[in-house]
């Protein structure tokens, strides 16, 4: 599997969701300053709790753009079996009942990416299983949830 083809899936995904949320934060501060929201007495605060979300929204974003230069930055390079799974690791994993490929990036954790037919999960090393994962070399096992290394590319 191509690793700078997935990590270019992967910013694709990242990038696609920061012109998302950026587009939704302008329609909202749009919404938030229209006339229509200006409020029609003291208890009204359509107007204040649209810029609010429209905060937020431009926060995450601007987190998701952050996300995609991190990833598009990572070095990737090949892993051999006696290397320690770090940043840039695909890594096939041995679940009871399933085998699953995983790819060990900086941000963008929960994306899935299809490529060449197999599903790929971005996990990050903050997460619970990333964390377990670090550091660990093939032919290891991870306890919760429970699985085995079986490849580290």
């Amino acid at each position: 599997m191509n690793k700078k083809k997935l990590a270019g899936f992967v910013v694709d995904a990242l990038r696609e969701e920061f012109e998302s949320t950026l587009r939704s934060s302008k329609n909202t501060r749009a919404a938030g300053n229209d006339g229509e929201s200006k409020a029609e007495g003291k208890y009204d605060t359509r107007s204040t709790e649209e810029n609010y979300l429209a905060d937020g929204l431009a926060r995450q974003a601007r987190a998701a753009a952050e996300a995609a230069d991190a990833v598009e930055k990572m070095p990737l390079r090949d892993f051999g079996a006696a290397d320690p799974i770090d940043l840039g690791a695909l890594m096939k994993l041995s679940f009871p009942g399933e085998t699953v490929w995983f790819f060990l990036a900086p941000a963008g954790g929960g994306i899935e990416v299809d490529l060449d037919g197999v599903v790929v999960t971005v996990i990050t090393p903050e997460s619970p299983l990333g964390a377990q994962l670090m550091g660990l070399l093939a032919g290891k096992s991870t306890k919760a949830p429970k699985s085995k290394i079986l490849e580290v590319r």
